[in-house]
């Protein structure tokens, strides 16, 4: 097994890493966002930080410029590992498609069981967050590519690729990474109320678990697209 940080450098290197997201989060907004005029109130601010939450061209601005960064810095933090190597590291691993079909077939059961439960319950399909977010993306192309290929592609790499490869050996487990980086990666999702987190959490539950169980990454990185492309057609279409 190629060599990899445990779980204290997991955790170390994964706040520096959170720390480099929020900041380029932040940097994104100020820089393209427009903000009130210098002596504002600091009501002012608040409601400007408030109205880029559903801004979709910050959104996707920052969604891109967090991949581009992010990723190239969590494949710098394993290679500072002595003798890693990023394909076993981030379990980079081709599976048969019979395996492959299996999980995706997994996930359109979720998605449907998650949009039926959703309907029964008399709330929106697509939140209203999702809704704003696709309305002001300006192009809306950019909206779709952040969605569906940024998105995924850098908090794959982190929650399912590096802070599970790190945790998985700790006490925490299989079961425990599993859980652990879905609360984190459904923690993050703030645009939406917390039925939607809870949500983003039961769906993190299952990529964790085909992460565990197919031995690599490739599958929920590609389970993740696909219901993002579906969360994106159903923002087009019924919001």
């Amino acid at each position: 097994m190629s060599p990899h940080w445990g779980f204290w450098g997991t955790v170390l290197w994964g706040a520096v890493v959170s720390a480099t997201f929020i900041a380029l989060q932040v940097a994104t907004i100020l820089v393209l966002g427009r903000l009130p005029q210098q002596g504002a109130s600091e009501r002012e601010l608040a409601r400007f930080f408030e109205s880029t939450v559903e801004d979709g061209t910050l959104f996707s601005v920052a969604t891109f410029v967090t991949a581009a960064v992010c990723c190239p810095l969590v494949l710098a933090i394993i290679k500072l590992k002595k003798d890693s190597q990023i394909q076993d590291y981030l379990a980079l691993h081709v599976v048969p498609a019979r395996t492959s079909l299996r999980w995706f077939g997994a996930l359109a059961v979720a998605l449907a069981a998650s949009d039926l439960l959703t309907l029964v319950l008399g709330r929106p399909i697509v939140p209203s967050s999702m809704s704003a977010l696709y309305a002001s993306a300006n192009p809306a192309w950019l909206f779709w590519a952040a969605l569906i290929v940024a998105a995924p592609l850098f908090e794959e790499v982190f929650f399912r690729g590096f802070l599970f490869k790190g945790l998985e050996t700790s006490f925490l487990g299989a079961a425990g990474t599993i859980v652990v980086t879905a609360a984190i990666w459904a923690a993050i999702h703030l645009q939406y109320d917390a039925y939607g987190i809870g949500t983003v959490f039961v769906l993190g539950l299952l990529l964790g678990t085909a992460r565990a169980h197919a031995g690599t990454l490739l599958l929920p990185l590609g389970m993740h697209a696909a219901a993002n492309l579906l969360a994106a057609v159903e923002t087009a279409t019924l919001g």
